[in-house]
């Protein structure tokens, strides 16, 4: 979807989804063995020191992954690199059995570690920059409770633990770690220890999470700020590889501090990474491929991330470029997944990957165009705020009108609290977003539905107290009753809170349209976009003045039966947008159909979402008739 809301819900979220496993038996053979290489370069110095054995745990652990790495180097496919590699294991076995130095152990390791990238192609280089000063919330959510708050290894959960958490501040241990070997371990885990693995992050969050948590050791040398244009360190595929000692043994012991500097900030070494739709294309096409060889569980993962971690960066900018393309796209890369996930011919997965590339194409071309035109940027202004500010519009307005028809005007100081709440702590989400946190990916979707599904059941329970009231010994009722029992503070109460879920849930994406328009426009434009803004609030606010205005001028019967049905209609919409969130985050499945989309009405060509907007429909009549039967 083209959302990004609510981002300030993800960290509870994360706290209860963070954990799933992901078994390490699915990860490729050449992937589990660079992350077994970097296990044992970073270990052995806290299991062997001056050639004594300091751990027995750690040293019996050395030697059990040189044998695990063993049996690795013989599966992997016949190369002249394995060739090498099965020599040197042989080397690296009786180092550690002699109780060799440390140096001896990482020099022979980073050998192998460079034959074992060469040799089969693995991708080490992040495809977005990393963000590492934006995923304190995701260190939080995730990692805190084990490593502890700061990475010292003391989190409420590592007493029990064996081994114990890594100490992310332990200076030995930093020196042997990359960012690519964090990177892995947070992908697959580690067999044997209390390590999961993190399914649910995207591999632009893992990327970002395994900067923030390798910078940490370095934290004091990283103060120095590195000129990247001069530093031979400044390069996207060693920063993610080196570890610091490497880095001081080929570069000398300035790397130290270059290598921590650029570890904290790797957008200076950013040679233009991919693009957000390149990076879309890419994965698309390792997607297919691992449906061509029959590993389709792979293949919806990489489809899925072709969404979260390329698609949906571009997708703001692009909705403002061509409206329709982005809906295409988006559609497309629907029925993508779902073709995987009902195991669809190769043939017909070929095809929808053909249509992807060529939309994906014509999606490069129209965001090269340039910047907006001041007319152009006034209207995009103006959409955007006109769309996503109507729709929680229509609800706070339909409850002032509520309270305001029944005299109940000291509920209205709640409901504004609600919606300035709403927009208050949306700008504060937006910088603490913008300046320290980054959540994308599955946890955004995930927030976006939960938000969606709860406006939506409180919007459906409003609905029907309002229905309950057009009838006729019910409404006088209300009438005699006073306030305090027609509507106590814990109504009102909830009252504020539905106005601040309608306003929240679209005040974050606004701020992102307007980003990307801002970027888009030249600076001569911003006025226009400035305007734009203006005219739009201009509108709700005559719009909203209309509904108060006139709602209230209906009879108090006709009113909430009015006002009953638009919250029950609102509900099917935002259940429908719920669903459709939890797919694109890939938790539920999608069974596309032809039927057409209305985003705007929630309605997506899936049956999960018109079932469910359907059996919402149905319910809702069944529990007219009822009423109706009872009244009579």
């Amino acid at each position: 979807m083209r959302t990004d809301v609510v981002r300030i819900m993800i960290v509870v979220l994360l706290s209860l989804s963070g954990f799933g496993l992901f078994a390490a038996e699915q990860a490729p053979s050449s992937e589990q063995l660079l992350q077994l290489l970097d296990y044992v370069a970073v270990d052995y110095p806290s299991a062997v020191d001056d050639g004594i054995i300091i751990s027995v745990g750690e040293y019996a652990e050395m030697r059990e992954f040189a044998a695990t790495i063993a049996a690795r180097i013989e599966r992997l496919p016949e190369t002249p690199e394995r060739d090498t590699l099965a020599i040197e294991i042989g080397q690296l076995t009786d180092l550690i059995e002699r109780r060799a130095p440390s140096d001896e152990i990482q020099a022979l390791i980073g050998s192998m570690r460079v034959k074992v990238i060469e040799g089969y192609s693995i991708a080490v280089v992040p495809r977005r920059t990393p963000e590492p000063m934006t995923v304190t919330g995701l260190y939080a959510a995730n990692c805190a409770i084990c490593h502890g708050v700061d990475g010292a290894g003391d989190g409420t959960a590592a007493p029990p633990l064996d081994p114990a958490p890594t100490n992310f501040l332990e200076r030995e241990r930093y020196l042997q770690r990359s960012p690519y070997g964090l990177y892995s371990t947070i992908t697959l885990g580690v067999a044997g220890t209390g390590m999961p693995s993190f399914p649910t992050l995207t591999e632009h969050e893992r990327w970002s999470l395994a900067y923030y948590v390798s910078a940490m050791g370095g934290a004091n040398e990283a103060a120095t700020a590195v000129n990247a244009d001069s530093s031979p360190l400044a390069d996207p595929k060693l920063i993610a590889t080196l570890s610091p000692s490497e880095a001081a043994a080929q570069y000398g012991e300035a790397a130290l501090a270059e290598i921590a500097w650029l570890r904290a900030h790797p957008a200076a070494a950013d040679r233009g990474n991919e693009t957000a739709l390149a990076i879309t294309r890419s994965l698309l096409a390792e997607s297919v491929d691992a449906y061509r060889k029959d590993q389709h569980e792979e293949a919806e993962q990489l489809a899925l991330a072709a969404y979260l971690d390329g698609f949906e960066a571009a997708e703001n900018s692009l909705d403002l470029v061509d409206h329709d393309l982005r809906v295409d796209l988006e559609q497309l890369l629907t029925n993508y997944r779902s073709a995987i996930g009902r195991g669809a011919a190769i043939g017909q997965i070929d095809r929808l990957a053909s249509e992807i590339d060529e939309k994906l194409s014509r999606a490069d071309a129209a965001l090269s165009d340039g910047s907006f035109s001041n007319a152009t940027a006034f209207a995009s202004s103006f959409l955007i705020l006109l769309r996503e500010g109507l729709e929680a519009l229509l609800v706070i307005a339909a409850l002032m009108a509520f309270l305001v028809k029944t005299k109940q005007t000291k509920g209205l100081p709640y409901l504004h609290a609600g919606w300035i709440g709403a927009l208050l702590l949306g700008g504060l989400t937006w910088w603490v977003a913008n300046h320290f946190i980054n959540f994308s990916g599955v946890a955004r979707e995930i927030t976006e539905s939960v938000a969606a599904l709860v406006a939506a059941a409180v919007l459906f329970s409003v609905g029907f107290w309002m229905h309950g009231r057009t009838q006729a010994v019910q409404w006088q009722k209300f009438i005699r009753e006073s306030v305090e029992k027609a509507l106590g503070t814990g109504s009102l109460w909830g009252l504020a809170g539905l106005s601040f879920v309608a306003a929240y849930r679209e005040v974050f994406e606004t701020i992102l349209f307007y980003q990307a328009l801002w970027v888009q426009t030249e600076s001569g434009g911003h006025n226009s976009v400035i305007a734009g803004f203006v005219v739009a609030a201009l509108v709700l606010v005559i719009v909203g003045w209309l509904i108060l205005r006139y709602g209230t001028r209906l009879p108090l019967r006709q009113f909430f039966s009015v006002t009953a049905i638009f919250m029950v209609l609102l509900a099917v919409i935002f259940a429908g947008k719920g669903l459709s969130a939890l797919q694109e985050a890939g938790k539920l499945p999608i069974s596309s159909i032809s039927f057409p989309r209305i985003e705007l009405l929630g309605i997506y060509p899936n049956l999960q979402c018109l079932g469910l907007q359907a059996a919402l429909i149905m319910f809702a009549l069944l529990l007219l008739v009822g009423r109706q039967r009872q009244s009579s």
